[in-house]
């Protein structure tokens, strides 16, 4: 979600080797929307990962999209690409693999992929208790160079969700200095029901549409005066009856993260 994202930077941590790991046994594991100042390599040991990212503007399909992860599932992320995580019903155990620009060299498979069973043992390989750092660095570049070259097969990536949807199209408003559509509006937008996404939201979000819609909105005013803008000028950009309104929406919808 563009306007409901934190900045988690990991770079400082490859700063000895050239890559960190990570690795998570909750059950109830979730990561809300965020950033990384690196790549990623992400994969799924047991149960089922929700990933949800958005595609950089150029990419052929740009926007939010999805996929569900079993073991054998990865997705490759560039830096600062947005994107969450959540564990579906059950356990779940998944790695992270941070890694520094120049540990990927040449174009990337960046999105979803199906690791092939020599990626997979090295990257189960990587996470032994005690691994000697020379052989952990032997095995990373083993693994760049097999995610890089072998021919993997690309997961069906599911359509974004419709509460995402809402989101992308109450930033695109945004970003064309628009106003915001109602909820009916963007409703019939998005081809659907109110109902319809008062049940997407509380879903995807535990909110409602209406609170989506602060949120967005809060986190792109919060962006704008970030950027040098008085607040004077940003309610009037926004379309605040006064300053003063636009300050109480501050107030009650604290930033994400």
């Amino acid at each position: 979600m563009a306007a409901l994202t934190h900045h988690s930077p990991k770079l400082h941590l490859t700063a000895g080797r050239g890559f960190a790991l990570h690795e998570s046994r909750h059950a109830g594991f979730r990561r809300e929307w965020h950033t990384h100042d690196c790549s990623m390599l992400l994969w799924t040991r047991a149960g089922r990962l929700r990933s949800v990212w958005e595609n950089q503007p150029d990419a052929q399909h740009p926007g939010p999209v999805a996929t569900t992860l079993v073991r054998g599932g990865a997705v490759l992320l560039p830096a600062s690409t947005r994107h969450f995580t959540t564990a579906e019903a059950g356990r779940q155990h998944h790695g992270e693999l941070y890694l520094a620009p120049d540990r990927l060299h040449g174009p990337a498979p960046y999105g979803a992929l199906r690791l092939d069973g020599a990626a997979l043992a090295m990257l189960e390989a990587l996470l032994t208790p005690g691994l000697a750092p020379a052989s952990a660095e032997l095995l990373v570049r083993a693994i760049v160079g097999q995610v890089m070259a072998s021919p993997l097969l690309a997961l069906p990536q599911e359509p974004a969700s419709l509460a995402l949807r809402l989101v992308r199209c109450f930033s695109a408003a945004l970003e064309r200095d628009q106003a915001l559509p109602s909820i009916d509006a963007a409703a019939c937008t998005l081809g659907v029901s109110a109902r319809q996404l008062q049940r997407a939201c509380q879903l995807e979000f535990g909110a409602s549409p209406v609170a989506v819609r602060r949120r967005v909105l809060a986190a792109h005013a919060r962006s704008l005066l970030a950027a040098g803008l008085p607040l004077s000028r940003v309610s009037e950009r926004l379309g605040f009856a006064s300053s003063g309104h636009l300050a109480r929406l501050l107030r009650e919808v604290p930033p994400a993260g």
